[in-house]
């Protein structure tokens, strides 16, 4: 069952992608300018180590879904509309429409992803 995308639904993986990439670059900023803060007040003030502790460790997690989430997305970029793309990597067959438009740098068919035989959904 082959689908085929069509140039308006290259365009809008890319657009969403972008759009995408934008978002979880500022995320990522936003995450690394506030580290330095908590890492201060964990210094000065050993009260509060434990709730700071954990903000800064919920604050890293939060930036390392970014990066790896952003370098995905970048990663897929310039791949939209070559031939590769929207194939899945585990089986080969190709990747659906609807699953594309909707996460445009997944990696797996849905039935891979399903069968969790992959990493990456």
């Amino acid at each position: 069952m082959p689908t085929t995308l069509s140039a308006d639904d290259l365009k809008a993986i890319t657009d969403r992608l972008t759009v995408e990439a934008d978002v979880l670059r500022e995320e990522l900023a936003d995450a690394e300018s506030k580290m330095p803060a908590l890492y201060a007040d964990c210094d000065l003030d050993p009260a509060d180590v434990g709730a700071r502790v954990s903000a800064l460790a919920a604050l890293r997690a939060d930036a390392d879904r970014a990066r790896i989430l952003l370098d995905r997305v970048v990663a897929t970029l310039p791949r939209v509309g070559t031939p590769g793309f929207g194939r899945c990597t585990v089986c080969g067959d190709v990747i659906g429409r609807d699953r594309l438009l909707a996460v445009p740098h997944t990696e797996l068919c849905i039935v891979c992803a399903r069968a969790g035989t992959g990493a990456r959904p």
